[in-house]
């Protein structure tokens, strides 16, 4: 495999966990994985964690890295595969009505899609069911976005249905085709 350049986006969501065993695994696997957070995403995760498993500084303020300002030029330029994981309703829905107000919706706006991006959902079953959060998916799939399906289950909630995102060995699975 030819080592590739993922950007990988965490957004806030509970399954920030299982994202980190999928960093951890395209490390290994010689993969260069630059983490991208959300605010909301920091609430779920650290950053020490994050900087541990990719060895590299974790992005999550525009205005606070190297090239305050323009990273999410720089950072889509140097990516051959962006993967949003755990993609949570609300940047799914920013995403799809061209908000960036942030490093991570920034960074879809200034996505080339010359490249793959891929989105793997993860919410409440009434988030990932209501036609916004549908319309929105619907969207971006015609944007070229490769949205993941959600599997069904025992969400963190405690509730029972669609939205779970899918463990980190399927997402690897559905990125073999970019690897």
């Amino acid at each position: 495999m030819k080592k590739k350049n993922i950007l990988f986006i965490l957004s806030g969501s509970i399954a920030c966990f299982k994202a980190c065993g999928l960093i951890s695994q395209l490390a290994k696997e010689g993969c260069s994985v630059k983490a991208v957070c959300t605010q909301n995403a920091l609430q779920f995760i650290g950053l020490a964690t994050l900087e541990g498993l990719t060895g590299k500084p974790v992005y999550y303020d525009m205005f606070a890295g190297r090239e305050a300002g323009t990273e999410h030029i720089s950072l889509t330029k140097w990516a051959d595969i962006t993967l949003v994981c755990p993609a949570s309703g609300n940047i799914i829905n920013k995403m799809a009505a061209g908000i960036g107000d942030d490093c991570a919706t920034t960074l879809f706006l200034s996505h080339d899609f010359k490249k793959p991006f891929v989105i793997a959902p993860a919410m409440n079953q009434n988030i990932y069911t209501n036609p916004a959060t549908q319309a929105a998916l619907a969207k971006l799939k015609s944007w070229g976005v490769d949205v993941l399906p959600t599997a069904e289950g025992r969400l963190a909630c405690g509730d029972a249905g669609p939205g779970r995102m899918l463990e980190p060995a399927a997402i690897r699975a559905a990125l073999e085709k970019y690897l």
